[in-house]
């Protein structure tokens, strides 16, 4: 009788310590999952706040204005050939980016980028079959 109660003590030894184990795997592992979300959440943000950054500097005319998006808002100011651009998503999160102003002239084929001037140049290829 004393042996089998040794065997059940044993047993239930081994079900505790096998139990912690696996309730250690699982809680790394949720862990993991959770910051893997979070990693997703904050590129997410980063990536749809440049998006409005560029679709900002597509859509910039003046030396400072604003401008209303399904995921955020953007102000943008033009200083000294550049474009200062800020983001505020609807979430909370704010960015800021700078772009350096291309200002393009169509009739005489130029355009500047920072004060700086550069010339088009068109080649002609002629393939042959």
């Amino acid at each position: 009788m004393l042996f089998m109660k040794k065997i059940k003590a044993g047993v239930l030894l081994y079900a505790l310590f096998m139990s912690a184990i696996f309730s250690f795997f699982l809680q790394f592992y949720l862990n993991r999952v959770v910051a893997t979300e979070r990693q997703n959440q904050a590129q997410l943000s980063a990536s749809k706040a440049y998006l409005i950054a560029d679709l900002t500097q597509d859509l910039a005319k003046d030396n400072f204005g604003q401008l209303t998006f399904n995921h955020g808002r953007s102000s943008y100011h033009k200083q000294e050939g550049e474009l200062l651009i800020k983001v505020h998503l609807t979430d909370g999160q704010s960015y800021q980016y700078r772009f350096n102003c291309v200002t393009e002239n169509k009739e005489k084929g130029k355009f500047s980028v920072a004060n700086k001037t550069f010339t088009k140049s068109i080649e002609k290829r002629h393939f042959q079959k």
